[in-house]
């Protein structure tokens, strides 16, 4: 016999695929249309499965056509290999049938046939796991069939398709209850760690050249610790030469105080290996003062080139002085072209490592009483649903909100960190600041949530097809889950991937043909 069931609702969105059944005739959308015989659907849960099944109304001495959908839980994709054994058991009559494959992803089709009118209990088992299903009636005779139809109740709600839930790979999940952390939401601004920026002035008026026998170096190019950028062709003079002379006396300090640096730079160093080696320190630490000191020593080598040429500069001719880069990193800002005249304390090179970073969170003044001692935040990806938390195993606490702004009102919590690779300076990103305290609450994924309008709200799965769109009132959140104060139930199952497409569902008004 040939399976007929009642049409349902159809939203083509983009992007997302209609399955179609073409193996089996279209049919009529009308239920009581004398060409199509009712069905009854239901959805039962395994531990790995989705079983949503349809079956005609049975009558004895009619084929009774069955469609049964097998949706795997871990990842929303349909079943496409396997067998599923089906049993019907009514006193002494016993109907078991082991169905090989799907007839089309996800899909076992087969048609059984009655002897006895009553209900029947009926099994599934599917990798050895037998799920019990609601009873299969069979009635005496069409007629009965048909009323008993007519008198069901019609699911209503928004209906999509498997053949449209599979393609997106629809999830769901049971509303359940967790302990969710209150956490105070806040605004993060990431900005350059300053021991990781350069900015290379001209310290006398003159004439910029590229390093000799090579080419200038450009923007956005990476350069080491201790590279020379260019050399600065200086006349001494006029009032050059009066600059020269004053600026010799702070070479010899500069100098000086460089050297001291190195000599304490070595020293953290040498204090940081033996600790890294003792798996006191983190590689991490021992990164940054690897980073530091190759820092030191280019400050130092650079103040003592800029000494020398200072000390051998014969007044009257022109002295060159050569720019080194103190730190390693990128050059972000390189102004003054190859050749140009430029003046004293212009700006040449900025350098920058992105390696590092800070992130300073801006908690408003009502919520600093909060915040917990141990300050931890998270701050979530834009996009692809991961979060950075901070400070993190590789970072640390600089600034724990001592000080209100009086003119905005909030003060400021500042971590460094390691750049996870998508963070740049002068970003803007929302965050959560924990305050310590824990609650049990009925909660969902924050990806379950959709914003309709200003309205948050979450679509419960019904049914296998259908979905009711509930308005939600959001307690506390945690960065990951938000707590349900009004809308939802436990052991409902919401969308928590997929949501956004059963809004645009909603949204249609079209009406699919659903025939197997």
């Amino acid at each position: 016999m040939q399976l007929k069931f009642h049409t349902l609702t159809l939203v083509v969105c983009a992007g997302a695929l209609l399955y179609s059944c073409s193996d089996r005739q279209a049919l009529d959308t009308h239920l009581h249309s004398a060409d199509e015989w009712p069905a009854n659907a239901q959805t039962v849960y395994s531990e790995q499965h989705q079983l949503f099944f349809e079956n005609e109304y049975a009558v004895i001495g009619r084929e009774t056509g069955f469609a049964l959908h097998v949706s795997n839980l871990d990842d929303g994709t349909p079943r496409t290999t396997g067998s599923i054994e089906i049993d019907l058991k009514l006193d002494g009559q016993h109907i078991n049938r082991i169905l090989l494959a799907p007839n089309r992803p996800g899909i076992y089709l087969t048609d059984l046939a009655f002897d006895n009118i009553g209900s029947y209990s009926w099994t599934v088992t599917i990798d050895g796991v037998v799920t019990a299903l609601g009873d299969v009636l069979v009635f005496d005779d069409e007629h009965n069939a048909v009323h008993a139809a007519e008198d069901a109740a019609s699911e209503s709600g928004i209906t999509m398709l498997k053949e449209q839930q599979w393609p997106i790979r629809l999830l769901t999940e049971q509303v359940i209850e967790t302990s969710l952390a209150h956490q105070v939401p806040a605004t993060a601004r990431v900005r350059a760690c300053r021991t990781h920026t350069a900015n290379i002035l001209a310290p006398l008026t003159g004439n910029l050249l590229a390093p000799p026998n090579s080419t200038r170096i450009v923007l956005g190019q990476q350069v080491k610790a201790g590279e020379l950028l260019a050399v600065l062709r200086i006349p001494l003079l006029g009032e050059q030469l009066i600059q020269w002379q004053a600026s010799k006396a702070d070479a010899t300090a500069e100098n000086e105080r460089t050297t001291a640096a190195l000599a304490q730079a070595t020293a953290t160093l040498d204090r940081v290996q033996k600790l890294h080696a003792q798996q006191a320190k983190s590689q991490r630490e021992l990164e940054e003062a690897l980073y530091q000191h190759a820092s030191a020593v280019a400050l130092q080598a650079a103040a003592s080139t800029m000494l020398k040429a200072y000390a051998e500069a014969v007044p009257g001719t022109t002295m060159d002085l050569e720019l080194f880069a103190p730190i390693s990193g990128q050059i972000i800002d390189a102004p003054a072209a190859s050749g140009e005249w430029v003046n004293a304390d212009s700006a040449l090179f900025q350098l920058q490592d992105f390696s590092q970073l800070h992130i300073a969170v801006r908690v408003p003044e009502a919520d600093l009483p909060d915040l917990a001692t141990n300050l931890q935040a998270q701050i979530p990806h834009p996009s692809n649903g991961s979060s950075i938390h901070l400070p993190g195993s590789d970072g640390k606490l600089l600034l724990s909100a001592q000080k209100v702004d009086p003119q905005t009102h909030s003060a400021e919590v500042v971590y460094e960190i390691q750049n996870p690779g998508w963070l740049r300076p002068g970003m803007t990103l929302t965050a959560q600041l924990a305050t310590g305290e824990e609650h049990s609450v009925m909660s969902i994924p924050l990806s379950a949530v959709v914003d309709d309008s200003g309205i948050s709200i979450a679509f419960v799965q019904s049914g296998g097809e259908n979905f009711t769109r509930r308005a939600l009132r959001l307690g506390h959140r945690d960065g990951q889950r938000v707590e349900i104060l009004e809308g939802l139930a436990l052991g409902e199952r919401v969308v928590i991937d997929g949501a956004y497409v059963v809004h645009l569902t909603a949204l249609s008004g079209s009406i699919p043909e659903h025939s197997h």
